[in-house]
This record gives C-alpha cells, sequence and structure tokens, in this order.
C-alpha cells in the first residue's frame, strides 16, 4: 500500500504529539504551538489541537496563541483555535486582548472574525487604551470604520481624557478623522487639559484636518482652560498654515489668554514674522497691551526684532 509523505508525515506528527503532550512536557507545547500559529501552518495547528494542545496556550509575557494568530492576520489559524475553545477576550500580561492586537496591527479580516465572534471592543488596557483607541492612533482609518459598524463609541476617550477623535488630530490622519466626523464624533470634547480636538490639530501644524474640522462646525474659539483657543496654539507654535485656516474660519486674532497675553505678542516673542504679518493682515489690535501694560512693539524691541519691529510700526503699532 502506497503511503505519502503527507500521511507519513502526519503519522509521524500524531506519534510525537502524542508523547510530547503530556502535563509533564506541558512547558514544551506551550512555546512550539506559538512558533506552529506565528508562522500560520494551519495542518500543524489542527494537528496539535485534536492531540490535546491548549488552544489557550501562551508565552511568558501572558500573550495567548489566540494572540499571535490575531496580529499575524491569520483568518484560518484564528478560527481553528476559537473552535477548540480559545478565550476571545483573554488579557496578557499588560491588559492587551487579541481584538487589541488585530487592531493595533490593521489585521481588518481578523478584526471583523473576532467582533463577529463575540469580542468585546471595549476592554481596556492597563494603559486605559482600548482596541478601538488604538486602530484610530495608528492611523487605521478602515480597522476604525469596521469597528465603528459594530457599535462602537466614537466619542470612546484613553484615560487622560483624550477622545479618540483628538487622538487621530494629533497624527494629522485625514481619513480617520473624516470617518470620525462622518460618524457624528463630538468635536467639543476635552481633555484634562481643556484642550479640544481642533486644538491638537492646530498646535501640530495639521491644517487640513483643522480645515475639515471648521467646515464640519467645530466652534474656532473655544477655550481650553488656560483660556487658550486652537488660534492661540497655532501661532505658540509657529503652525502658520493652520493659522491660517482658522483665521479664514473666523477665529478672534485679539483673543487673550489667561493672563492677559494677547496673540499677537506670542507671534512675536517667537519671532515669527511671517506669522505677525498674518496676523496684521487681518486686522490684529497692533496695539494691545498684556497684562504688564506692554505692546507687541515693545515685544519686539526688547526681543532685538527689528524687522518684526518696524512692521508693526508700519501697521501703526506704538510702545
Amino acid at each position: 500500500m502506497h503511503i505519502s509523505f503527507r500521511q507519513l508525515f502526519t503519522a509521524v506528527l500524531f506519534t510525537w504529539l502524542a508523547v510530547v503532550i503530556t502535563p509533564a512536557n506541558a512547558a514544551k507545547e506551550v512555546p512550539y504551538l506559538l512558533t506552529v500559529v506565528s508562522k500560520g501552518d494551519l495542518t500543524t495547528v489542527n494537528a496539535m489541537l485534536a492531540s490535546g494542545a491548549s488552544a489557550n496556550a501562551q508565552d511568558e509575557d501572558g500573550v495567548t496563541a489566540l494572540m499571535y494568530a490575531a496580529r499575524k492576520g491569520n483568518v484560518d489559524v484564528v478560527l481553528a483555535l476559537l473552535e477548540k475553545g480559545g478565550d476571545i477576550n483573554a488579557k496578557d500580561h499588560g491588559g492587551w486582548t487579541p481584538l487589541m492586537y488585530a487592531a493595533k496591527k490593521n489585521q481588518v479580516e481578523v478584526v471583523k472574525v473576532l467582533l463577529d465572534k463575540g469580542a468585546d471592543p471595549h476592554v481596556r488596557d492597563g494603559y486605559g487604551w482600548s482596541a478601538f483607541g488604538l486602530a484610530a492612533v495608528s492611523g487605521f482609518s478602515q480597522t476604525v470604520d469596521l469597528m465603528i459598524k459594530h457599535g462602537v463609541d466614537v466619542n470612546t476617550k484613553s484615560d487622560d481624557g483624550k477622545s479618540v477623535l483628538m487622538h487621530a488630530a494629533k497624527s494629522g490622519d485625514l481619513a480617520t478623522v473624516t470617518i470620525l466626523l462622518d460618524n457624528k464624533a463630538d468635536m467639543s470634547l476635552q481633555d484634562s487639559l481643556g484642550a479640544t480636538a481642533l486644538m491638537v490639530a492646530a498646535r501640530g501644524g495639521h491644517a487640513a484636518v483643522v480645515e475639515l474640522m471648521a467646515k464640519r462646525g467645530a466652534v474656532v474659539d473655544q477655550k481650553d482652560f488656560s483660556k487658550w483657543t486652537a488660534l492661540t496654539w497655532a501661532v505658540k507654535k509657529s503652525q502658520l498654515d493652520a493659522a491660517r485656516m482658522l483665521i479664514i474660519a473666523g477665529a478672534d486674532v485679539n483673543h487673550k489668554d489667561d493672563e492677559g497675553t494677547p496673540i499677537i505678542h506670542l507671534a512675536v516673542d517667537n519671532g515669527n514674522a511671517d506669522m505677525v504679518k498674518l496676523l496684521l493682515e487681518n486686522n490684529v489690535n497692533v496695539k494691545a497691551k498684556d497684562q504688564y501694560g506692554l505692546t507687541a512693539l515693545v515685544y519686539a524691541l526688547k526681543g532685538h526684532k527689528p524687522e518684526i519691529a518696524k512692521m508693526i510700526k508700519d501697521a501703526g503699532g506704538s510702545y
């Protein structure tokens, strides 16, 4: 009777498994199964599971076989492990679940399978991150969209009070920001310092995101807890394009923070002639004074910025 190499290999494998997978050899079982899972070797995975290997085998960090398969994006192996009792909501020592591993690696098909099979998308790790947040901060718009369609709260916040929209805005991820806004993400939400997603985008210089959010109705002059607006942040961080977009959207160029410092003073202090020029072109009050009674011209002269001082003088600035 002819025996193929594959049949012979399978027979030898099962014989080996019968010897190796015993309580005394449990330590050998775990790393080998995880290695096989990592390689996506479905045939061997099935053979090991059929011979008694635990679908919940894990490494020293608590990373289970299902987590290995999830981050590799191997749908068939994920399904095989689930069929044999793999814990879909298991956590490793850092609090990560299989869904988090899949989301962080943008394994869209695995994310879909896990969600369809009942994975909890609201679980958080030790730092307050959910799978949804991990996908958003990584710029994986397709995964973000999929999770929203599975009922994830679009206004989910991490433990520091930052919404998913804020994280996407910080990275300038226009595609993800668009998806979040299309699904009614709240642009007025504030983090622990009072910052909004618009402020985060502005200080990062993400002009396209600023423009989109302004067009979608963001309150451009909303203030953080220091009474800084998005424009204050853009000027302070010398983000010229973002500042321009905010001014076009109607931002108040004469706003003062909680200490009484006008925006133009920040631009002068930074030595940013282009920013000063932008503000002057948009009717900033060149005679405004800070809490100490100092004008922008005084700032320029004290800071030895002759070019800016001349610009302010020519615009009617005074001491």
